[in-house]
Parts: C-alpha cells; sequence; structure tokens
C-alpha cells in the first residue's frame, strides 16, 4: 500500500511554508496567522491513521469461453472504512476489452459490500489473467491519497475459434489399434481386400458364396483391418512479425480443429511445440487429450525468430513409427526448416501448412514483395524435392480447402524415401 500527498495537500504545505518564511522575514504574526488554517489541515492529514486493506472479490459467469464471446461477471469491495471516493482500474490482458459499470467517485461504506456488473469481450484466444486490481483511496478532504493493488487470481481461458474440418490428411501408415482407417494389411476387418481360394483352416464365415457358385469351388473373403493412425502437430510459435497479426493465430486455431477431428475418429494426436516453454504431449486419443492439447496451446506466445546459428531439439522419441507430423508453421526461421529436413532425414511421414508471411505485412514495396516471393519459391521448391509435401494457407481462405489440396497434392505426388 503507498500513502501520497493530493495537490490539495502540496498546496497547503506551500501557503504554510510561505506563510511562515513571510511572518519571519516581516517581522509580523499577519502572515503565520493566515497560514495557520492550512498549517492544521496538514498536520490533520499527515497525522491521520491508515485504513485496512480492501478485499476485492471477482466472478465471472464462465471461465471457459469461445473467442468473440462476452461473459458477464461481479466485481466485490469490501472496506474496512467508510470511504465515498474510490477510484478503480482493472488490468487485463491485451486480448481482452473490459467494461466496468463505475471506475471513478465510487463509495462505499465500513464493512458492507458494493458490487460492481462488468462485461469482458474476448477478443484473442489465450490462458488471460484479469487483475491485479488497483485501487485508489482519498480521505474525506481529498488530501492524502493511498494507492493498493488487490491480486484477483482469476483466469479466463477463451478457446479458439472452431474451423469445422471434413476432410484430413491421411497418414501413410496405421498403427496397432483399431480406429476407423482402413489398413492396407490383411486381416479381421470389414472391408474387403481380395478374394482366394478356400484352404483349411479358413472360417466358415468368411466364404464368399456368390463367387463359389459362380466358380464352382469355396472362395473366402480377404479384408482390410480398421485401425487407427497417430498425427503429432508440430507447433511453430517462431512467428512474431512485429505487427498486430501473427501467423501464430491462425497456426493455434488450425491445430485445434485438426486435432478435434482427428480425435473425433479415434486416432492418436500429439502436440509438439518448437520454442517457449510449452509441453511436449506424446500422442493419445480420447476426451482427456483433446482437454490437454487445447489447454497447451492456449500457453503459445509469438517469439522472435531464432536466429541462423540456434538449433532446434525435436524429441523423436514422441513420434511413434509410421506416424504423420503435419507441421503448421510460417517457414520464417532457418532453424525450423532445418528441423523439418531432420525429420524428414529421419524417414518420418512429414506434411507442411505453410502460412506466408507476407499476408500479414501491409507496408511492403513491391520490389520487396516480388524478391520475398521468390525466396519463398525457391524455399518450397527445395523442400518438395526432399519428399515435403507443402501446401500454402493463404489469407481468406478456409482450413478445409488447404486440407484438401494437402490430401490431393500428397495422392498424385511421387512420395521420396529418406
Amino acid at each position: 500500500m503507498t500513502r501520497f500527498a493530493t495537490p490539495r495537500l502540496r498546496a497547503a504545505l506551500w501557503v504554510t511554508a510561505v506563510g511562515v518564511v513571510a511572518a519571519l522575514a516581516l517581522g509580523r504574526p499577519e502572515p503565520a496567522a493566515l497560514a495557520a488554517p492550512f498549517a492544521l489541515l496538514a498536520l490533520v492529514a499527515l497525522s491521520s491513521a491508515r485504513p485496512g486493506r480492501l478485499e476485492a472479490t471477482l466472478r465471472l459467469e464462465q471461465e471457459r469461453v469461445q473467442q468473440g464471446d462476452h461473459v458477464e461477471g461481479e466485481l466485490e469491495l469490501l472496506s474496512p472504512i467508510a470511504s465515498d471516493r474510490l477510484e478503480l482500474r482493472l488490468v487485463v490482458a491485451p486480448g481482452l476489452a473490459l467494461e466496468l459499470e463505475e471506475e471513478r467517485a465510487l463509495g462505499v461504506g465500513p464493512g458492507a459490500p458494493r458490487t460492481l456488473g462488468l462485461t469482458v469481450d474476448c477478443v484473442r484466444w489465450g490462458a488471460h489473467a484479469l487483475g491485479p486490481l488497483r485501487v485508489r483511496r482519498y480521505d474525506q478532504l481529498r488530501l492524502v491519497a493511498e494507492e493498493q493493488t488487490v491480486d484477483l487470481d482469476t483466469v479466463l481461458r477463451v478457446y479458439p475459434t472452431r474451423e469445422a474440418l471434413r476432410a484430413l490428411v491421411r497418414p501413410l501408415g496405421t498403427q496397432a489399434a483399431v480406429g476407423d482407417q482402413v489398413a492396407r494389411t490383411k486381416g479381421e476387418g470389414i472391408e474387403l481386400a481380395e478374394l482366394r481360394p478356400f484352404s483349411e483352416g479358413d472360417d466358415l464365415r468368411r466364404v464368399n458364396w456368390h463367387a463359389s457358385a459362380r466358380t464352382g469351388e469355396l472362395v473366402v473373403n480377404e479384408l482390410h483391418p480398421e485401425r487407427n493412425t497417430a498425427v503429432v502437430l508440430l507447433l511453430d510459435t517462431f512467428a512474431d512479425l512485429g505487427t498486430a497479426r501473427n501467423p501464430l493465430d491462425e497456426c493455434v486455431r488450425a491445430a485445434a480443429a485438426l486435432a478435434e477431428r482427428y480425435l473425433a475418429r479415434r486416432d492418436r494426436v500429439g502436440l509438439l511445440p518448437l520454442g517457449g516453454q510449452m509441453r511436449w504431449l506424446r500422442p493419445a486419443s480420447g476426451a482427456v487429450q483433446r482437454q490437454r492439447i487445447i489447454e497447451t496451446l492456449l500457453e503459445a506466445r509469438p517469439l522472435p525468430p531464432a536466429g541462423e546459428s540456434a538449433r532446434l531439439v525435436v524429441p523423436t522419441r514422441f513420434v511413434p513409427p509410421q506416424a504423420l507430423v503435419l507441421a503448421l508453421t510460417p517457414l520464417l526461421d532457418d532453424a525450423v526448416v532445418t528441423a523439418l529436413l531432420g525429420l524428414r532425414g529421419r524417414g518420418f511421414d512429414l506434411a507442411v501448412v505453410e502460412l506466408p508471411p507476407l499476408s500479414y505485412l501491409s507496408a511492403v514495396a513491391e520490389a520487396v514483395r516480388r524478391l520475398v516471393t521468390l525466396e519463398r519459391d525457391l524455399l518450397r521448391s527445395r523442400l518438395r524435392a526432399r519428399g515435403f509435401a507443402v501446401v500454402e494457407w493463404n489469407e481468406g481462405q478456409s482450413l478445409e480447402v488447404t486440407v484438401r489440396a494437402m490430401e490431393e497434392f500428397r495422392r498424385r505426388a511421387h512420395v521420396v524415401r529418406a
């Protein structure tokens, strides 16, 4: 708690000092008598006891919302003494917009709680802390003010905007667990692989009676089993362009949508962020894994490029065999490109969704724009020559279109085995 003099008290002290100096200089008591009331005011203000700390409690209707939602809440104030003038300032993160019912000239009674309504506009995704609450309180004569900071310990989790997806990028291989994807191998399933002659020990329930009637000998069905797949979402956080918008916002939104869609079809999904202090999540399935991924994505913060000499460690033990590594990156950092080339060199199935950085920069000269475009085309060709599936996610384009373009590219392209 900080206590300081208001302009009124400072003026009273100046008048007192001028009156005393004038009385001594002139040798007459009249200037001191004129300054006496101001000296009395200053003495009363400086000798007044300090009031107790004000307590504040913040309650929100919801603590988990979607980006763009509005949240109503209440701020309850409890003061040990009466005060007819409180000034409040509730500090919120840049991704939130706050509207408080009253902020200035607020009065509270001794021991009686005062409740204020507030509205929070969730502009950006993330785990946003509400607070601290900064309070300035004045005495009755407005001579002394006290500033106090109250920690509210309230976190509002704003989830990225939902993106509807129907198509997905399919990994080249499947895992051993049961899922919704048809494996290329043969086994117990419902999808027909081929027909073969009956041999001793075959289950009679697999006999294809229609084909047997046409050929005159017993024929059985060979089936493809239904398996799940493993997908590791690689999130590039080195996306700070120094602008109001940055590619990380779209990367997080895409990662949340892809994770939710893959998990809905019983696949295993992991998260591998590059940079920052974010957690690495091993591939897993289920609603719990979805919540873990979303909560981890809320911790993402844009970082400046790591630089040419930086080396990013990619823990390949988190990537299962035959898993798809789906990278969401603007391909701005050389260290990120090197890490992707290292993953591809170790034989991992890799696909890259590129967010062109030029769409986030407004004031760029035409010559610079052309040069950057040529450099990006050269980088993209270099990655594709190494067996990467690289597809641009342009501004204004839906994620659904980008995913379908990625799947079409992988279907038509000749896959290079590293």
